[in-house]
């Protein structure tokens, strides 16, 4: 009874398996995110590691659910093969982290090449991405001004 009663004791106190202790800020959270789920393309994988089985998607074209934005931008990734991004400046405040970033095809009509301008919003808990909003607008081909969209 002594070993079974320590042993009791000892699992009760230790952290639970689950109960990761993040040591990176929300912003290196969305950052790694970005960079392996855009520009290295591995949607599967960087969405099972950086976002939480109960995402919250807010782009009134996708499912919410980690499961459905897996296989939501698993099947655009593979569509779209000469689509690239460039992410041009993360931002956080506290668990929110703003994403500002152009994406366009290498190929495709005048519109494809220049492609839009994104910020994607994301609210992180832990090493988690648990919520994202998203904003798109294209890049149009003549500006009013000379400061481009990025």
């Amino acid at each position: 009874m002594g070993r079974a009663l320590l042993a009791a004791i000892a699992l009760l106190a230790a952290p639970a398996a689950h109960a990761e202790t993040c040591k990176l800020t929300p912003k290196e959270v969305v950052t790694q995110f970005l960079q392996e789920f855009y520009i290295e393309k591995k949607v599967r994988s960087s969405f099972e590691k950086w976002v939480d089985p109960g995402y919250i998607q807010h782009n009134p074209y996708a499912q919410t659910g980690r499961e459905a934005a897996i296989a939501f931008l698993t099947k655009f990734v593979e569509g779209n093969p000469g689509q690239r991004t460039t992410i041009h400046r993360v931002i956080a405040d506290g668990n929110l982290v703003a994403a500002h970033s152009h994406g366009w095809q290498e190929q495709g009509t005048p519109e494809q090449k220049r492609g839009f301008a994104v910020v994607d919003m994301f609210r992180v808990e832990g090493c988690k991405v648990m919520e994202h909003w998203d904003v798109i607008s294209p890049v149009p081909e003549t500006s009013a001004n000379t400061n481009t969209m990025f």
